[in-house]
């Protein structure tokens, strides 16, 4: 015989067996509530760390990880969510990334020699966006590199900050976030007719630069632009790529899935000029006529810091200049005199 306290202090007498159910029901009965809250809780209220920032409430902003300055905790899970509306993007630049990472620890560092090229097992920030309606993932960011400015592919962008058991001091993060229409191209004028459409007219400026969207950072994913170059009669323009890395393979067609750089003296395709893509140096080229296009392609498969360019509009007196003196230099081969090369020029001039 035993005795069992059940409520107000009273007291009965049951056998061993019996005691013995009463407590398994009871403990199948307190896990069954216990994990019935706590899936409520995380699937109604989330973590306390979380954040929603929507553009009809502000276009711009701060955000901080959790206690920011000081250092955050461990095991935090902090979900940022950021919400547009429209032809809006989600752009986001980190002021201060100081995370915690094992490599950083000289006490770990030989217990994790994998760690310097990866994040696992490391604090970190995650980025994803939306393609084609499921959430996908832009990269991991730890350690005390600052990443480079982030846009997504669309109205909506996401980042979870994560910090492990063994988390240390660490300050975490600071960073800006804006809802942005003009991709971070601040050079042209936008057609709003367009997605993402710049005009640059030499009556405006005879000079300038112009870059892809989002440049220095990574450019978003499943995006095209159009960068539109009028020159008067009688003027060329001139394109030079101080900056290109595009992700891709050389030609740069749909097998290889590149993103690329198109560029053609019509509006549509010009077949004698090829795409371009992958790292270049010293990329240069100029327009036949008063009319140039360079077209910016990505797909939704990889992430690239994309190109810097300038363009300058330049007389086509200017060029015929340049022939004369190469044509009178003894390395010249032309079979035609100096001055057929003159005239012919002087003509393009006149119908252009």
């Amino acid at each position: 015989m035993c005795r069992v306290i059940i409520t107000r202090n009273r007291s009965v007498a049951i056998n061993d067996r019996g005691a013995l159910i009463l407590l398994q029901l009871s403990f199948m009965y307190y896990m069954f509530v216990s994990f019935s809250l706590l899936y409520w809780a995380s699937t109604t209220t989330g973590s306390p760390c979380d954040r929603l920032f929507r553009s009809d409430v502000d276009k711009n902003g701060t955000f901080t990880s959790p206690g920011y300055p000081a250092a955050y905790g461990p095991f935090m899970n902090c979900n940022y969510e950021f919400r547009g509306h429209g032809r809006e993007r989600v752009q986001i630049i980190f002021t201060d990334f100081v995370l915690h990472h094992p490599h950083d620890d000289p006490s770990e560092k030989p217990h994790h020699p994998w760690l310097k090229q990866s994040c696992d097992g490391a604090d970190r920030v995650t980025a994803f966006i939306s393609v084609g309606g499921n959430k996908e993932k832009i990269d991991d960011f730890c350690g005390s590199a600052t990443p480079r400015e982030l846009m997504s592919n669309s109205a909506v962008m996401s980042l979870h900050f994560h910090s492990t058991t063994v988390s240390r001091g660490s300050r975490g993060f600071k960073a800006r976030y804006s809802f942005v229409s003009n991709f971070g191209i601040t050079t042209g004028e936008q057609i709003s007719s367009s997605p993402c459409a710049f005009r640059f007219n030499s009556t405006t400026s005879t000079n300038g630069t112009f870059w892809s969207p989002n440049f220095p950072g990574f450019y978003p994913r499943d995006t095209e632009c159009h960068y539109f170059f009028h020159a008067q009669v009688g003027e060329r323009v001139k394109i030079v790529f101080s900056y290109f890395d595009i992700e891709g393979m050389i030609p740069c067609g749909l097998t290889s899935a590149s993103d690329f750089v198109e560029v053609s003296n019509f509006m549509t395709v010009d077949r004698k000029l090829p795409r371009y893509c992958g790292l270049q140096k010293d990329l240069k080229m100029e327009s036949d006529g008063a009319f140039f296009r360079v077209t910016f392609k990505s797909n939704d498969r990889f992430d690239g810091t994309g190109f810097f360019a300038s363009y300058q509009f330049t007389p086509v007196a200017d060029a015929v200049t340049i022939t004369r003196r190469r044509s009178s230099s003894p390395a010249s081969s032309s079979p035609y005199p100096p001055g057929c090369i003159l005239l012919f020029y002087l003509l393009a001039y006149l119908i252009s």
